[in-house]
């Protein structure tokens, strides 16, 4: 079982269209990231200085919005809000789109726990073996420890905690390899950068 993290740098690429073209026939949890609209948020709270309690709940609630659109684009992807449902789809044989929802969510709130690490966090409620993050920077070829992706903007500050207690391996693609992703979830290791805990 896959979870899959599509961040909001894909929001503006020409790939994001093909890549759920891809997906929703892939049987896999899409994740979202937040995208326009969590950096709305930053702004937001940037200007009115409301704490971070309220700007967690509402960048979650931003990841929701960025998997709405992503549904908007091909609904033929299923969308739910509870793992359990999401897991069910997944045993059907369905991909879904989570809809992340703050009252679902109990983590620290604050800037360093993003959707990549939400998404850690998801794999573990569904049992999902494998997680692939989906990034737009340049990538290691082959492996990069989770500190040196910390250090690199590759994941977020809570990446290698979240990452540290279950048991779900890590790994980034490159939004450019979409069409190399179906054989890479039977070889993963010959597509995507391992991410070492």
């Amino acid at each position: 079982m896959w979870v899959v993290k599509l961040g909001g740098s894909l929001g503006d690429s020409p790939t994001l269209v093909p890549w759920l073209r891809t997906l929703k026939n892939s049987g896999v949890a899409i994740v979202p990231g937040g995208g326009e609209f969590a950096d709305a948020v930053r702004r937001a709270q940037e200007r009115r200085a409301f704490g971070d309690e309220a700007a967690h709940a509402m960048a979650i609630l931003a990841m929701a919005q960025y998997g709405l659109m992503l549904k908007g684009l091909e609904p033929d992807l299923e969308t739910a809000r509870d793992p359990a449902a999401v897991r069910t789809l997944l045993e059907e044989g369905k991909s879904a789109v989570w809809l992340p929802h703050p009252d679902d969510i109990a983590v620290k709130p604050g800037w360093e726990v993003t959707s990549d690490s939400l998404a850690v966090w998801l794999a573990g409620k569904i049992g999902a073996d494998d997680l692939v993050l989906i990034k737009s920077a340049p990538l290691p070829p082959v492996e990069a420890s989770v500190g040196a992706a910390q250090a690199s903007g590759l994941v977020d500050q809570a990446f290698g905690h979240c990452l540290s207690v279950g048991k779900t391996r890590a790994w980034l693609c490159h939004r450019d390899r979409h069409e190399e992703f179906a054989a890479a979830l039977l070889a993963p290791a010959d597509v995507f950068t391992r991410v070492a805990a």
